[in-house]
Order: C-alpha cells, then sequence, then structure tokens
C-alpha cells in the first residue's frame, strides 16, 4: 500500500513537474499579457471610474483634481477588499474552462486575446467620450475568442442570459431607486419655503442610511485580508446598525456647526473667481484655456445662478444682429443670476420677455430645478462622501474587467492546469488599481465631462440621489458576484433623476449615442478578440 501511494505520488509529481516545464516556453505570453492588462486597467480607469465622480465634478461640490486623489485612494482600497470575489465570476464564469485541459497554452492566448479586444474598444469610446461598460467588453472578448478556439460549445449561455439580464435590470432599478430618492428630497427639503430645517433634520438620517448600508456590504463580503470573512451575518447586521447609529448621532449634534450663513459669501467669492480664471485650470482642458467661462454652458448657468454671477457680456446668443431663442435653462438661470444681486439689468429684462414672447402659448411649463445656496452647503460633503462610496463599490466591481483575464493568466502559467482553485493574488489587484488610477488621471476628463455635465445638469441634491442608489446597486451586485455595469447604473441614475427635474434638462441625442455605443460594445469587442485570436492559432502558435 505505502509502495503504490509513493508511485502514484511520484507520477503525479513527474506530470506535474513535465507541465511546468512545458508552460515555460510561453513566458512571452505572459510577459505580454501583463503589458496588455496594464493597457486595459488604463482604459477601465479612462472610461469607467468616470461613474464615480462625474456627478460630484459636474455638481461642483469637488474639482478635478480632488476627485482623481479621492478615487485613487478608494478605487484602490476596493478593489483589493472586494475585487477578488467578482474576479472569480470574471474568470470562470463565462466559459468553461475545462475544454482546454491539455491545451493551456491556447486559453493563455484566449486571455490576452480578450484583453486586447476589451482595451482596443474601451480606448476608442474614451476617445469619443462615450461612458461605456467595461463588463461588457471583457464579456464579449471573452466570448469572442472562445468562438474560435472552441466554438459555441465553449460558452456557457445561461451564465451569459443571467449576466445579460443584470444589464438591463442594473440602469432600471438604480434609475427607479434614484428617482424615488430625489422625489422624497425633492417633496421633503427642496420644495419648503426654508429648507435649512428640514435638510438639517433630514441629515442624520442620509448619513446613517449610507454608512450602514456601504459598512454591511464591506463586512458581509468577508474580505479574508481583514479576517472579515470569520464574522457571521448577525454580527455584521449588528455592525453595521450600530455603526450607522453612531453616525447619525454625531451627526445630529454637529449639524448645527455645518450651516453658517456667512459661508454663501466665502463660496461666491471663490466661484468668482473660478470664473475670472481659465477654464482649462477648472477641467484641465487645454483646448479651452483661453476662453473665459460661458453663460450658455448649462452646467456654468446652473452654478451663476446659483451664486448670482453675471456672464461674459461679450457672450450674447445674437446671430447677425438678431436675437435667438435660448433654452429654458439658459433663460431662467440669466433671470435669477440677475435677481440674486439684486440689479436686473434692463437688457436682461429685455431678453426674457423677449423668450417668454417667442414661447408657443400652448409650451408646456418646465423648468429645471436648481438648488439653493443654503442647499448646496447640505448636500454638498454628503454627495462627497456617497461619490467616495461609490469609488470603493466600483474598485471592487470593475477591477475584474481588466485583472480577470490576467488572474487566469498568471494561474495558468504557474500551476500548468485549467482546474487551479488558488485565490487571486493581492498583488494582481494591486496591479490592476495602479492601472486604472492611472488611465483616469492621463484621460479620465473627457467621460467625466459627459456623464457630469453634458448629459444633464447636476445639483448637489440631484448628485446625492444619483450616487447613493447607484452605490447601492453596485455594492450588492459585487457582494453576490455579479458582475453588473458601474456605467449602466449610473447612467440610468442621471437619465431618470434628470428627467425627474425637468424633462427637457436631458440630452437626449446623447443618451441615444451612449445606448448605442452599449449595444455594439459586447459584438465589436467580440469581434477584435476573435480577429486576435484566429492570429495566434493559425499563425503564431
Amino acid at each position: 500500500m505505502d509502495s503504490t501511494t509513493l508511485a502514484a505520488f511520484a507520477t503525479a509529481t513527474t506530470v506535474a513537474l513535465a507541465t511546468q516545464s512545458d508552460m515555460s516556453g510561453y513566458m512571452w505570453l505572459l510577459i505580454l499579457g501583463f503589458i496588455i492588462a496594464f493597457v486595459l486597467a488604463f482604459s477601465v480607469g479612462a472610461n469607467d471610474v468616470a461613474n464615480s465622480f462625474g456627478t460630484a465634478v459636474g455638481s461642483g461640490v469637488v474639482t478635478l483634481r480632488q476627485a482623481c486623489i479621492l478615487a485613487t485612494v478608494f478605487e484602490t482600497v476596493g478593489s483589493v477588499l472586494l475585487g477578488a470575489k467578482v474576479s472569480e465570476t470574471i474568470r470562470n464564469g463565462i466559459i468553461d474552462v475545462q475544454m482546454y485541459n491539455g491545451s493551456e497554452h491556447v486559453l493563455m492566448a484566449g486571455s490576452v486575446s480578450a484583453m486586447f479586444g476589451s482595451a482596443v474598444w474601451q480606448l476608442s469610446a474614451s476617445f469619443l467620450k462615450l461612458p461605456i461598460s467595461g463588463t461588457h467588453c471583457i464579456v464579449g472578448a471573452t466570448i469572442g475568442f472562445s468562438m474560435v478556439a472552441r466554438g459555441h460549445q465553449g460558452v456557457r449561455w445561461m451564465e451569459l442570459l443571467r449576466i445579460v439580464a443584470s444589464w438591463f435590470l442594473s440602469p432600471i432599478l438604480s434609475g427607479i431607486m434614484s428617482a424615488i430618492l430625489f422625489y422624497f428630497v425633492r417633496r421633503f427639503i427642496l420644495n419648503k419655503e426654508d429648507p435649512v430645517p428640514s435638510g438639517l433634520r433630514a441629515l442624520p438620517i442620509f448619513y446613517a442610511i449610507t454608512m450602514g448600508v456601504n459598512l454591511f456590504s464591506i463586512l458581509f463580503t468577508g474580505a479574508p485580508l481583514l479576517g472579515l470573512d470569520r464574522v457571521p451575518w448577525w454580527g455584521t447586521l449588528c455592525i453595521s446598525v450600530g455603526c450607522a447609529l453612531l453616525t447619525a448621532l454625531i451627526v445630529w449634534f454637529v449639524r448645527p456647526l455645518s450651516y453658517h450663513p456667512q459661508r454663501l459669501w466665502i463660496y461666491k467669492d471663490l466661484l468668482h473667481k473660478l470664473h475670472k480664471a481659465k477654464v482649462g485650470e477648472c477641467i484641465g482642458d487645454s483646448d479651452t484655456e483661453e476662453r473665459p467661462i460661458r453663460r450658455n454652458n448649462s452646467y456654468t448657468s446652473y452654478t451663476m445662478a446659483i451664486y448670482g454671477i453675471q456672464g461674459d457680456p461679450k457672450y450674447k446668443d445674437v446671430v447677425d444682429g438678431n436675437l435667438q431663442r435660448r433654452s429654458r435653462v439658459e433663460s431662467c438661470s440669466s433671470y435669477t443670476s440677475s435677481v440674486t444681486t439684486g440689479s436686473v439689468a434692463q437688457e436682461d429684462v429685455t431678453q426674457v420677455v423677449a423668450v417668454e414672447t417667442m414661447k408657443e402659448p400652448t409650451e408646456e411649463e418646465d423648468e429645471l430645478e436648481l438648488d439653493q445656496p443654503a442647499v448646496f452647503l447640505l448636500f454638498r460633503f454628503l454627495q462627497v462622501l456617497t461619490a467616495c462610496f461609490g469609488s470603493f463599490a466600483h474598485g471592487g466591481n470593475d477591477v475584474s474587467n481588466a485583472i480577470g483575464p490576467l488572474v487566469a493568466l498568471w494561474l495558468l502559467y504557474e500551476s500548468g492546469s485549467v482546474a487551479s482553485n488558488s485565490p487571486t493574488p493581492i498583488w494582481l489587484l494591486l496591479y490592476g488599481a495602479v492601472g486604472i488610477c492611472t488611465g483616469l488621471w492621463v484621460w479620465g476628463r473627457r467621460v467625466i465631462q459627459t456623464l457630469g455635465k453634458d448629459l444633464t445638469p447636476i445639483t448637489p441634491s440631484s448628485g446625492f440621489s444619483i450616487e447613493l442608489a447607484s452605490a447601492l446597486t453596485v455594492v450588492l451586485a459585487s457582494n453576490i458576484g455579479l458582475p453588473v455595469s458601474t456605467t449602466h447604473c449610473k447612467v440610468g441614475s442621471v437619465v431618470a433623476v434628470g428627467w425627474l427635474r425637468s424633462r427637457k434638462s436631458v440630452d437626449w441625442h446623447l443618451f441615444r449615442n451612449i445606448f448605442i455605443a452599449w449595444f455594439v460594445t459586447v459584438p465589436i469587442s467580440g469581434l477584435i478578440s476573435a480577429a486576435i485570436m484566429a492570429l495566434f492559432i493559425y499563425i503564431i502558435l
């Protein structure tokens, strides 16, 4: 019996060593995979990370530089604590890896092809300023190389259908949750004659919900790095509820200190300085460094209207000497700006009257609601907090899109078997986080502008509703290992809340382009991946 056991062990060791020796000949695939994985992580940071802080930058509560700093911290922490669980779904859930048993080098080439196809399309979408789903890209690319290598038998279609269903459910559910939350905020706070008392009373509830939900998600995930996997569910629930109540008590006692009318003038002076400064210093766009902020920008009009800042007089909406009709957002902003400063100029009154005269009598009144300066202060830090939690959730969910194929590639090379059950190495998650943060700093401003400014004007109160509801959707998805699209959640929330504020405030043409980009993401990334895989199989390997 002992000799048989020793013989079996020796045979297994010999086979393992032989397999490892075979994999050593494909080190070039591993090196190539690490390079492409960094490019893929860069593209994820340039496109998907805009989902986290796009609305915060758009509402003006943080600058682009501040958003990049906060996102760097929370994306990294979230990727390490939550990313390993979703990486398992991306790595093993889409295709049947057992079909590559004995031809591990083919699966290695497939992982490289998938990362290449996903990276190319995400970089292209970032150039076009279109927020797309990194999950869509990697799933489509994985199916593309599998169809070339093993045909349709290699794809787990039921798993794919489950993921596709989540793609459509995530924006709908996130949009509904955001709309409901903003409806209550508007009814019980914004619509009050004096919103400050109601807002101060609601702050402890908002902070408690934000802290409790996100803390429960972190603990329930059971990050082994912190030993949280040993905490039972009831212990997780008690800790989360206790921290939420403690947060509510702290906010309840310090909330009178968070509102001072004197601060309004401070923010007004600060924003006036930004108005006089160059646009490039605000959004980091070198193409606009020499242009002052224009009145006909919807985001600028909203901000100027709140703080009573007059626009540059040389930018009047005049074409060939005739007054051009402004949008409802613009005319409302001009009038509010004049009223706030207490000096209604005759020229502005004439413009507003002209706009109202040119309106059709049957046109429905649908003005965009604006936050008062006091409301801006109340929701300012709350939106930053929800954006940080959203960034944390994004790091846990979308780092898998960049690192999932690389994890498979690394484990294939290390173990020489497709049946490896080794956990995702932490250093690989950190490698992906570095690439994501690099992409955010270098190119993230393009999609941030689309999501935070161009799609619809964002206010701190609406941004808070968008951030909290979409973060809740994404974090819950990360906990159950479902790779939903953070892009779909955030865009769905932005459109839903924007439509609830004003049906005319949403740029439906831009939303149409984004919607089209969503549907072509899977086939385009799949075709690119299939082409690279065909090159590997028929020419290189």
